[in-house]
């Protein structure tokens, strides 16, 4: 019986993946690329030394896009969160990409903020702090829930954190009216 090979199965088994990778991306059994690998008698995959670092590993995987863009060609997670293996270890990618562009270590959960599905760009990509500072800087200008602007209403709790003053003043004038009442 003759054994029948997927196209894209056989593009990846011709370009040298593993059949781990193989079977990760086309959604298949690892045995069925086994089959495959021996009906076109392409042997396994020799081991590489690997890469020499983490960054190295992560470039390995990236591929380029139009004006700045790039987007990952490696393993996922079960969420669907791009990972690098690299010594034993996995990171997300997300904070490779991240660390390697603005060289500090990323606060909390790192995300893409541009419109192109899927992107891994460094400049593309957000942590807790930025995503904290950029809307301070919406609501600084936009001000507050109800369009009271911070310029002039602007109040602040002990702790530091800010709050409308104006809409604080409502709030208790609305609260004294009804006990009042």
């Amino acid at each position: 019986m003759r054994t029948v090979v997927r196209p894209d199965v056989a593009r990846m088994l011709r370009a040298g993946a593993t059949n781990r990778e193989i079977a990760a991306v086309c959604h298949t059994a690892r045995r069925k690329v086994a089959a495959a690998r021996a009906a076109l008698g392409i042997g396994p995959v020799q081991p590489s030394r690997g890469a020499g670092s983490l960054e190295a590993a992560f470039q390995a995987r990236v591929r380029a896009l139009f004006c700045g863009h790039a987007v990952w060609d490696g393993p996922r997670n079960e969420n669907g969160v791009p990972m690098v293996s690299w010594r034993f270890e996995r990171v997300s990618a997300y904070r490779v990409a991240f660390r390697a562009h603005y060289g500090r270590e990323p606060q909390g959960v790192v995300l893409a903020v541009c419109e192109v599905p899927g992107c891994i760009a460094g400049r593309c990509l957000d942590d807790k702090q930025a995503r904290d500072r950029t809307r301070g800087q919406l609501a600084a200008v936009l001000g507050c829930r109800q369009g009271h602007a911070y310029a002039q209403h602007a109040a602040y709790k002990p702790d530091g954190a800010r709050y409308c003053g104006q809409c604080d003043s409502d709030s208790n004038k609305e609260r004294k009216q009804g006990i009042a009442a």
